[in-house]
């Protein structure tokens, strides 16, 4: 997550006047970050995030309104890095010279990579996902980052012949529902027999897919 560029929404936080503010702000928002990498959300608390940069609850409070809010800005944070990896990925040079085979491992690796940094966050953002009205649900970060990954990967396989047919299409949105599926059940529940830091189910979930898509 160090590539991320912490530009919080301002009406979530309480917008610092100095540098050392600034600072103190950011230190706090990438300290929430690395705690959540391994823990619920539920069980960080607004002391383990003060200490993890060493001050005080009450300096937690002039920066950020309330906790809830904080989980808000985390995960803005975290979509706009994960819209900004994606395109990063999409954009290598190294996509241009892979098999088809080779760039849905290439992209099973993102996905991967980005659920085991972010679990806390998504397992929470799920839970707070299912409790909101429909209409609500369709504004959340959550599910810009499900289309736009949806949409990048028709438009990276599209290049391969015989992949912009509609029903080829139709198999890879659902070769990328199987993939979420996989990684949601993963953060929420780890119910193995593979588990989600097991070297294994990358290289599993890769053959999965490849199969279902006819690239084995």
């Amino acid at each position: 997550m160090a590539e991320a560029q912490l530009q919080p929404p301002r009406h979530l936080v309480h917008a610092p006047q100095q540098r050392r503010g600034h600072e103190r702000q950011d230190a706090l928002i990438r300290a929430g970050l690395h705690l959540t990498e391994a823990r619920d959300w539920d069980a960080v608390k607004v002391g383990d995030i003060a200490a993890e940069i060493g001050c005080s609850i009450g300096t937690f409070y002039t920066r950020f309104r309330t906790k809830e809010a904080y989980f808000d800005v985390l995960l803005d944070l975290m979509v706009q890095t994960m819209l900004q990896r994606t395109e990063v990925f999409h954009g290598e040079p190294e996509r241009r010279r892979e098999a088809p085979a080779q760039f849905i491992a290439s992209w099973v690796h993102l996905g991967v990579h980005s659920f085991r940094m972010h679990r806390g966050l998504y397992a929470t953002a799920l839970l707070n996902l299912r409790r909101l009205e429909p209409e609500a649900r369709s504004s959340s970060p959550l599910v810009l980052l499900r289309d736009r990954s949806r949409a990048s990967l028709l438009e990276a396989m599209a290049r391969y012949p015989g992949w912009s047919a509609p029903t080829a299409q139709a198999r890879l949105l659902f070769a990328h529902q199987m993939m979420q599926g996989v990684l949601l059940n993963a953060v929420l529940t780890n119910p193995g027999p593979l588990h989600l830091d097991d070297p294994a189910f990358e290289t599993e979930l890769t053959g999965a897919l490849c199969a279902y898509l006819g690239m084995a």
